[in-house]
């Protein structure tokens, strides 16, 4: 066995570890993904049974209406009215929010969560309109 073949044989190994780190972390990326799907389904049914249109507390949903596949659909108008919302909730800008994005240094919880919520699928425009 010369060096040529030794090196050779490293390269592979090199190869083959960092194919089988792309996989593993491919298949974490899809079950956190799944994982987030199913919380959010779970959050928004329970936030459907905590309250109904007027107020009062009523459990709407059945054991059997446990849908995983829940889909809402929001206007663009809806989607930009709550991210102002929740900046509004948190005193913050969005200009500020992506700056603390940007730097990866968020002043609390909620506005880590908030950007990864909204990220960069706000339009200024649309955000800055009805203000």
């Amino acid at each position: 066995m010369n060096v040529d073949d030794v090196v050779a044989e490293k390269i592979a190994a090199a190869r083959a570890r960092a194919e089988a780190a792309k996989r593993r972390r491919a298949a974490f990326t899809a079950a956190r993904q799944r994982g987030l799907a199913h919380r959010h389904a779970a959050k928004l049914r329970n936030q459907a049974s905590a309250r109904t249109a007027d107020g009062s507390a009523e459990d709407n949903l059945s054991p059997a209406d446990d849908i995983d596949d829940v889909v809402i659909e929001v206007t663009e108008a809806e989607w930009h009215d709550g991210a102002r919302a929740a900046l509004a909730r948190l005193g913050l800008t969005y200009a500020e929010l992506e700056d603390q994005a940007r730097r990866r240094d968020f002043t609390s919880a909620q506005a880590h969560s908030l950007w990864t919520s909204i990220g960069d699928t706000v339009n200024l425009q649309l955000l800055e309109e009805n203000s």
